[in-house]
């Protein structure tokens, strides 16, 4: 099902726009659509922008990404022998906010909700977070495929290729739960940060949700670790790369017009 979750929502958007009105300004749909490919050459190609400073972050993500693979068997006993049925029942609630079949429908009923109840705000936080966790979603999936991790509860080992032979069931790295869950966390946290009650619950959502997946032993640390990493900068460069759709009613000519900016 995952291998299709792009195109649903791709599909998604589109009538979506088309719902929403008959008058809605094609350039700005372009604009808005063709985000997509355009985050994606920059997001390709900014390893070439780099300052020392970007590469001494990249260097200590993997880093902490190599040293985690190392403790992986280790971290897993311990999440494991440290599991009391508590906490394996609030681990059952909180993947579902990093289960792609139920964020992506609410994501978009989200976005029409706000045209609906006529909140800009919703609106755009709609648009920026299926933006966000398409890309997120897309490279996960794509090192899944290339990476043939299996997951710690099949018992065969953590290494890459562990089985020897291509399956689609070796799909553990990196945590698309982790990496979906902490796509929209910032988005949220940016969108309502006036609340000052938001930013440190979006968050504290996108922990639990990736705690969850260790201690329901669907994943290995490190697979969470880069899951996250990939998650977060993805909203970061969508919140900065992404024109913004300002929706302004009017009622006389029973449509919206749109105004964006960069």
């Amino acid at each position: 099902m995952k291998k299709y979750c792009i195109f649903i929502l791709i599909c998604l958007e589109i009538l979506m726009f088309i719902s929403l009105s008959a008058e809605v300004a094609v350039p700005y749909l372009k604009e808005y659509l063709w985000s997509y490919p355009s985050t994606i050459s920059k997001a390709a190609t900014a390893p070439f922008s780099w300052d020392k400073d970007d590469y001494l972050k990249a260097g200590g993500v993997l880093l902490m990404g190599g040293i985690l693979y190392l403790e992986d068997d280790n971290l897993r006993e311990l999440y494991q022998r440290n599991s009391p049925e508590l906490v394996d029942d609030v681990s059952m609630v909180f993947e579902v906010f990093g289960n792609a079949k139920y964020m992506y429908p609410v994501l978009g009923i989200l976005t029409l909700s706000g045209y609906g109840f006529k909140s800009d705000k919703t609106v755009e936080t709609g648009l920026l977070s299926i933006k966000s966790a398409v890309l997120a979603q897309g490279l996960t999936s794509g090192l899944k495929i290339i990476t043939q991790r299996p997951r710690p509860e099949a018992e065969k080992g953590k290494e890459f290729w562990s089985t020897g032979s291509f399956s689609f069931h070796n799909d553990s790295f990196p945590s698309a739960h982790s990496a979906l869950v902490w796509s929209l966390a910032p988005i949220f946290a940016e969108q309502y940060k006036e609340d000052k009650w938001v930013p440190p619950l979006s968050y504290a959502l996108a922990i639990l949700t990736s705690y969850s997946r260790l201690n329901d032993d669907k994943h290995w640390t490190s697979d969470v670790f880069i899951g996250s990493i990939i998650g977060y900068l993805s909203a970061k460069l969508v919140l900065k790369d992404t024109p913004r759709l300002t929706f302004n009613y009017e009622p006389d000519l029973s449509g919206i017009r749109f105004c964006y900016e960069f």
